[in-house]
């Protein structure tokens, strides 16, 4: 049997690879499929899957590790890696049915997602019709389905956001993705027209943040599967940012120690270089070590069948926002001792640059949505109804 050891070692094993195809995979705005297929014959996209479908239910932090890895040779293609394999996750939550429905003819099988619910579905006999254009499916070029979040009015006028599998047969994609950064990850649009959605392939949201999906109970021996989503998301995507940022750190002394100031001084000897180095290795040495911390606190809590309350979900998106704000300002840091060159697209922190800052936009990461609701519960004021 794989062990987590093996797992993350043959991650690193393609850090040379991808780093060799980055530039490539940016200038054509997507991921080689050299890349994706040495994910499947590493078993990476394995990691999250449970075993009755030919998976190692490995937990999150094995699934997280591997991300990391895969950043350290190309932030995109690692995106594209850990979406694709935290929506294994999500397909083992709906019921029995829907993920025979994906993996029972493919156990290979992979979902890309728009999970904001843009738009509503319709009630009809025995699911929902849907159709709109969804955005931000990053890794949709390689994937036999796509998890669409969705607003599903019921027969009352209730609607409950759920995330509805849809086949990758039934969805055109448009090509849309023109970006700053993480432009390997071809993050285009899906554009669906009345699509029929049986009710066995959905899943509720609110089910899903509260770990009580109806995959919970297929696959009893997975805690993974009764976590509440929010509680392990921020260890997912965010992840790759950390090691973009350690690249970073690694890159730019390097640049430095040969490099004169208007080709008179020599920036190695400046205390101002030196300081601004001192302070951004801190900046995103700490932002990694609480990361790591906190991952590794609630992979062991949730393994151990502990009892997640809302207030740690909230504890740790506050933290890995912090965190993650705290790399930008880091990288940032390093930029500006760098000087003018970083304009030119052969820079190498550029693309590093890039893609953090657009990282930095994700909702899981996005300041004002982590740190309210933690102010909210220190000043006793009640969440708002509905769903996180």
């Amino acid at each position: 049997m794989t062990d987590p050891a093996c797992l993350i070692a043959r991650a690193r094993s393609l850090i040379p690879d991808l780093r060799s195809r980055a530039a490539a995979a940016d200038a054509d705005r997507a991921v080689a499929g050299e890349s994706v297929a040495a994910y499947h014959r590493l078993d990476l996209y394995r990691a999250l899957q449970p075993r009755r479908f030919g998976g190692l239910q490995m937990g999150f932090d094995v699934f997280s590790g591997i991300g990391e890895a895969l950043a350290e040779g190309c932030g995109a293609s690692a995106w594209v890696y850990t979406v694709l394999g935290e929506h294994q996750w999500i397909i083992a939550c709906m019921p029995e049915q829907a993920q025979i429905d994906v993996w029972g003819d493919n156990p290979a099988a992979l979902a890309s997602s728009s999970l904001a619910p843009r738009e509503t579905a319709k009630r009809t006999d025995g699911g929902w019709r849907l159709s709109g254009r969804f955005g931000f499916s990053s890794g949709c070029l390689h994937a036999q389905w796509a998890i669409i979040g969705a607003r599903a009015e019921d027969a009352a006028g209730n609607r409950p956001t759920r995330y509805m599998l849809v086949p990758m047969s039934e969805i055109e994609i448009e090509d849309d993705w023109h970006v700053l950064g993480l432009r390997g990850t071809a993050s285009r649009s899906l554009v669906i027209r009345d699509a029929f959605l049986p009710e066995h392939r959905t899943v509720l949201l609110k089910d899903l943040m509260e770990g009580t999906t109806p995959g919970s109970r297929v696959h009893s021996d997975y805690p993974l599967l009764r976590a509440p989503r929010g509680y392990l998301v921020p260890f997912s995507l965010p992840v790759v940012g950390f090691s973009l940022a350690r690249r970073a750190l690694e890159v730019v002394p390097e640049m430095l120690k040969s490099r004169l100031s208007r080709g008179v001084h020599d920036l190695a000897a400046s205390e101002v270089v030196q300081m601004a180095l001192g302070e951004a290795s801190a900046m995103i040495d700490l932002a990694t070590l609480v990361m790591r911390t906190r991952r590794a606190e609630s992979v062991a809590r949730v393994e151990a069948g502990e009892a997640i309350t809302p207030l740690d979900v909230m504890r740790n998106r506050r933290d890995i926002a912090h965190a993650t704000d705290q790399l930008r300002a880091g990288v940032q840091k390093l930029v500006e001792v760098c000087g003018a060159r970083i304009v030119y697209d052969k820079d190498p922190l550029q693309p590093l640059l890039r893609d953090v800052l657009t990282i930095a936009t994700h909702s899981v990461v996005h300041r004002q949505l982590a740190m309210v609701p933690y102010g909210r519960h220190l000043l006793g004021v009640p969440q708002p109804a509905g769903e996180a």
